[in-house]
This record gives C-alpha cells, sequence and structure tokens, in this order.
C-alpha cells in the first residue's frame, strides 16, 4: 500500500525548474532513500511534501488522499514530520521542554500555567516506548549532537506522525552515533513508521532503505529496490557515467620539511569561553594532515584564525618559518596560501557576481588580470575559460553568474581558483561538503595530485570518510582541544569516534585492561 503518491510533481523558481513531473510511490512501512547529485532538486522535492513551499503542479496523495500543504503545520496534522539536517532546538531549554514546544500541557484547560508534572510524565513515557537513551531533564546545550537528533525525531514522534523525513541525517554525528541512528531507524520501521532519507552516503541508503529514488537535474531517472542493485550502480545511475568510489593516497612517499607550523593557538569567543586551547600541529611538505572531529567543536573558529579572518589570544603560526599569525587573507594568498573556505557561498563565492569575477576573487590584484587596479577583462576571461577546461566546470552560460551554477560547480570553481595558483600550503575546510559524488571524485584527486607535488596540506572535514582516505596524519579535536593524534597505520574508525565523543586514550586504555 502506497503511504504516499506523487503525481507530475513540478516545481518553478521563475524560469527555472527544480523538479519536473515527479512521480513516485512510498510503499507504508519501508524505507525510501531519495539520492542525486547536489542541486538534482531532492530538497525541493521534500520541502514541497513537508509544506514548506507549494508546487507549481502536480498531485501529492496521502493514504490515497490528495493533500494541498500550506505549511509544515498541516503536513503534521496529516502524520507527516520532518527532522532537518540543521537542528531547529532551543539550546537553554531541557529536553522535554523542546519536545513539548508549541504543545504544551496546562494544568487544566482554564490555567495559564504549565504542568510540568504530567509534562515530564509523557515525555519519558514517550521515551521509554521508542527506548531511547536521553535525560529528559537534561539541557539540550549540555548533550551530544546524536542526543539531539533523538530530541528532533521525538519532537515528531510526540505529534503523532506515521511518515518521517530525515535530511542528511548522519552529516553531524559520530561513526558510533551513526551506527545508533541507523539502528533507531530500523526500529521505526518495525514499529510499523514510514521514513524518506536524503542522504550522499551510498553505504548508508545499502544498510537501511528498501527503495531508492535517483533524481538528476529534478526528474526522476531510477527507482530499485534496494536488494537488486549495489553502490557502484547507485552512482553510476546518480552521475550518468562510472565513478571512482575511492582514490588512492600514496603513503610511501617520505615528507619533506616542515612547511607550516602552529603553536599554542588559543582563542576565546565574544562570550570569554574559549573556543580554541592550546592547538599545535605541524605539517611537512607533501603531507596531507587532517582534522576530523563533531561540526561546533572549534574547527570553525580554528579556520578563521589560521586563515586571517580571527586574531589569536595566544600562540603563533609560521609558514616556512616566517610568521603569518596576523597576516590578512590576501597577505596569506600572497605567501602562498590558497584557501578552500568552510561555506562556499558565505565565505568563497559571490553569487551575484560573474564565474568571471568569482574566478579570479582574491587574486584580482595580481599582474596577470590587473593593471595599475584596472581588471584585464580579456585576460580575466581567458582565466576563467582555462579554470573550467582543466578543472571541468560544468556551465551553461560561461559569461553567467554563480548563482546559476550548481553547487558542485560552485566548489570547482574555488578549487580551480585556489590551486591554479600553484600554493606552498593549501587550507581545504569541508571541500565536498554538499558536492555530489562525481565532484567528490574529482576534488580528492586534486588534492592528492597537489600533496604529489610537494604542497602541504591541511584538511578539515565533518566527513570521516574523506578524512581516512585522504590524510597522512590525524588529529581529532573535541571542545576546541586536539584529543588524539594518529599516524596512517593507527586509523582506526572505532577509535576516531571515540575520540570524537571526547573520551580520552586514558580512558581507553582503562576500558582495554578492564
Amino acid at each position: 500500500m502506497n503511504i504516499i503518491e506523487t503525481i507530475n510533481l513540478t516545481k518553478y523558481f521563475g524560469d527555472f525548474c527544480a523538479n519536473k513531473n515527479i512521480s513516485l510511490q512510498v510503499i507504508k512501512g519501508e524505507v525510501l532513500s531519495i539520492v542525486g547529485e547536489n542541486g538534482a532538486g531532492k530538497t525541493t522535492l521534500m520541502n514541497m511534501l513537508y509544506g514548506l513551499i507549494q508546487p507549481s503542479s502536480g498531485q501529492i496523495l496521502i493514504n490515497g488522499q490528495e493533500v494541498n500543504f500550506k505549511s509544515p503545520s498541516d503536513a503534521i496534522d496529516y502524520g507527516l514530520g520532518m527532522v532537518h539536517q540543521h537542528f531547529k532546538l532551543v539550546p537553554s531549554l531541557k529536553v522535554y521542554e523542546n519536545i513539548l514546544l508549541g504543545k504544551e500541557i496546562k494544568k487544566n484547560k482554564r490555567s495559564p500555567f504549565i504542568s510540568v508534572k504530567e509534562e515530564r510524565k509523557q515525555i519519558q513515557e514517550l521515551v521509554d516506548k521508542y527506548q531511547f537513551e536521553l535525560d529528559i531533564d537534561a539541557r539540550i546545550q549540555d548533550i551530544s549532537v546524536g542526543e539531539r537528533q533523538r530530541v528532533e525525531i521525538l519532537k515528531m514522534l510526540y505529534r503523532d506522525v506515521d511518515i518521517l523525513i530525515l535530511d542528511e541525517p548522519t552529516a553531524v554525528l559520530t561513526p558510533q552515533e551513526a551506527t545508533a541512528l541507523i539502528g533507531t531507524m530500523k526500529k521505526l520501521k518495525d514499529m510499523g513508521k514510514t521514513l524518506i532519507i536524503i542522504t550522499h552516503k551510498l553505504q548508508e541508503v545499502m544498510d537501511v532503505s528498501d527503495q531508492v529514488v535517483v533524481i538528476r537535474r529534478g526528474e526522476v531517472i531510477g527507482s530499485v529496490r534496494t536488494a537488486d542493485t549495489d553502490i557502484v550502480k547507485l552512482a553510476q545511475m546518480m552521475v550518468g557515467r562510472d565513478v571512482e568510489l575511492s582514490v588512492t593516497n600514496d603513503r610511501t612517499r617520505a615528507p619533506g620539511n616542515v612547511m607550516y607550523e602552529v603553536s599554542d593557538l588559543t582563542m576565546a569567543n565574544h562570550y570569554g569561553k574559549e573556543v580554541v586551547s592550546d592547538i599545535s600541529f605541524s605539517i611537512h611538505k607533501g603531507e596531507i594532515l587532517g582534522i576530523a572531529g563533531v561540526e561546533g567543536n572549534g574547527q570553525s573558529e580554528l579556520i578563521k584564525l589560521l586563515t586571517g579572518l580571527y586574531v589569536p589570544d595566544k600562540g603563533s603560526i609560521k609558514l616556512n618559518g616566517e610568521d603569518i599569525t596576523t597576516a590578512w587573507p590576501k597577505q596569506l594568498r600572497h605567501k602562498g596560501v590558497g584557501i578552500i573556505p568552510e561555506d562556499r557561498y558565505a565565505e568563497g563565492l559571490c553569487k551575484t557576481m560573474t564565474i568571471t569575477e568569482n574566478c579570479i576573487c582574491g587574486y584580482h590584484y595580481e599582474a596577470d588580470v590587473c593593471n595599475h587596479g584596472f581588471i584585464k577583462l580579456r585576460e580575466s576571461n581567458k582565466k576563467r575559460d582555462c579554470l573550467i577546461e582543466q578543472y571541468d566546470i560544468r556551465v551553461a552560460d560561461p559569461a553567467g553568474t554563480i548563482a546559476q551554477l550548481s553547487g558542485g560547480n560552485a566548489q570547482k570553481v574555488i578549487i580551480g581558483r585556489e590551486l591554479d595558483r600553484n600554493p606552498k600550503f593549501i587550507i581545504a575546510s569541508q571541500p565536498t561538503r554538499g558536492v555530489d559524488i562525481g565532484s567528490i571524485e574529482f576534488i580528492h584527486n586534486q588534492l592528492l595530485k597537489k600533496k604529489n607535488e610537494d604542497v602541504a596540506v591541511l584538511l578539515i572535514s565533518s566527513d570521516l570518510n574523506e578524512v581516512m582516505t585522504l590524510s597522512d596524519r590525524i588529529l581529532v579535536m573535541y571542545k576546541g582541544k586536539i584529543v588524539g593524534e594518529l599516524s596512517a597505520n593507527e586509523f582506526d574508525r572505532e577509535l576516531i569516534g571515540l575520540f570524537m565523543a571526547g573520551v580520552t586514550l586514558e580512558q581507553i586504555k582503562q576500558g582495554e585492561a578492564s
């Protein structure tokens, strides 16, 4: 029985068609995974199902009944809930208060006061029913990312939804938390719930789903039973060609001299809380140093310190022995530092500027594209065309704006711009975030190519597979500190996951001893 069905669902934003004639069926009590390249239209489709946006044409049927959701509240009333990638919780409130937000239980119909006793009773019963390990009295700011996600799921379950949409559910989880979430999804399925998952991680698709729908350029190009496919076939369907799912990092090459050195770097935020604490490391020529960790543990602040956007309270940064602690981004680039920022649109590109302007941005003062303060348009366009060809940037109109490119191709503009200047040292923060499999393959190969040219690379990523594949050494950050360091022969997913959760090496050794 189909619990959800869409018929020719179409969404236009102006002249742009984000979804075209999407027809799919979601079987009651199953797990459906929706996969596709970045910009394929997956999120637009889910937002229509959840009432965040309305379709331009087509039909949505829930249990055979056509619906027209004007808001998420309408969707929830029909038993459909959504857990977003970025959680919508109030940090200062307790677990049970967040679950009940907007549905508070009053002492009686006339009373303006909340019955805390009844609220705690109902939420504890809910937690027990679904066997979630949660302290209902803990504040959101004090619990782990995995526990916060369980709170988001319970918010929907409390509202008695039968269908759950999960958007990139494991993007910010440790390996242990991701494994636990997959177990939770299977448990919910066994209890009769229907799940729809959007994810880039094809192994998770194989682990948990019953059916997979592949979307490319706003259209459904295939639907298969998970048991009848594999990761390689899914990748081919998503991209439209054969994809190299793993790259080879030659770790037999001996690294060169120290290129980059960070000593005792420390910084407090505007609340006075220390968010980067005594960070020290060095990177050699021809080496990729990876930094792993759950997002929100100081990685963003560290990157801003290293790229000249913040100034540390103490500590130093050296490039080839030269102190660059207080250098601005322009000065860093001039000294040979390539910067791939964490957020491509907030820090790396300007959507309203042309592709040409973005291809030279940050280097627009260099002599090859600038003469006495004036941009040389012909040379700049040549630079753009070279980057488009060399870095396989797919553009419909080379004279268009960055806003016209998919996320993966926009990321390639940054990769090309930064690597084309032959940097001595590369800071790559979340280089493949929100990027499709084909573009991930390309970006990984470009970083390894630079490593093999004796460039030093710092890789910061929340994708543990990426860090383990590309790095020669790995540091793990937790609450602003380096809590673990592993060389290539020590890489272990479980061990790194424990470090990411804040477990110290001493605690691990004690656990092994006992």
